[in-house]
């Protein structure tokens, strides 16, 4: 394992694909959007402006409309799987052009921040859905077995790297550990969860905390 994460000769993108039958697979607004092996590998694009877009196709083509779909879990693990790419280290943007004429421009950021906090909503917004999901129940299923998998991946960051980074690893880990299935990671993280939900009340990540630290059971009362 390299410093940045990345396994040397370990994970290869293209084979990562090839794992999945894609044609069986599929994604929301299919005729808009680039079929998901497309948005995968322009994610590892050599052009940050390519990377960028990708970023914002994968979110509106799996997880911006509430669903999850057939195709999202295996692209959720494809993404996990390529954190340590140092190709996620490419500055980007996911704004289009015309928001950038309209609301100005943005920062730019790391993709691999991008991916992790990707990562993050759609956790969040799969536990919430837990038990009455918008779309198949099946497909929001697939994507929560995967949690191991999402902990290992986002686990390096939680302490390395760019401080956007490092807060993004954060923000995929605490839906994580709101999961049975990581419940005996839970102590190895309480100190973190705390402080971060005792801390600055202007972090986003704050409430995040907190309701984790109310899936564990813990009176959060004093915290709202």
């Amino acid at each position: 394992m390299t410093d940045d994460g990345w396994s040397d000769g370990h994970v290869d993108p293209h084979e990562l694909l090839l794992r999945t039958d894609w044609n069986a697979v599929e994604h929301c607004c299919p005729d808009v959007a680039p079929q998901t092996p497309v948005i995968l590998l322009e994610l590892l694009d050599e052009d940050p402006r390519v990377q960028g877009s990708a970023l914002r196709e994968l979110a509106e083509a799996h997880t911006r409309t509430g669903c999850f779909y057939s195709a999202t879990a295996p692209a959720a693990r494809f993404v996990a799987a390529v954190l340590g790419d140092p190709r996620t280290l490419a500055q980007v943007s996911d704004r289009m052009a015309q928001e950038e004429h309209d609301l100005g421009p943005k920062a730019p950021f790391p993709l691999r921040a991008g991916l992790l906090n990707w990562l993050a909503d759609s956790t969040v917004e799969a536990v919430a859905q837990q038990g009455r999901p918008y779309c198949d129940e099946e497909d929001l299923d697939a994507f929560l077995d995967l949690a191991p998998e999402f902990y290992e991946a986002a686990l390096p960051f939680l302490d390395a790297g760019p401080p956007e980074v490092r807060e993004a690893a954060l923000a995929a880990l605490l839906p994580l550990l709101r999961l049975p299935a990581l419940a005996d990671r839970i102590p190895a993280h309480r100190d973190r969860v705390r402080a971060t939900a005792l801390g600055d009340r202007d972090r986003p990540l704050r409430l995040r905390a907190v309701d984790t630290l109310a899936s564990w059971g813990e009176d959060v009362a004093h915290l709202l």
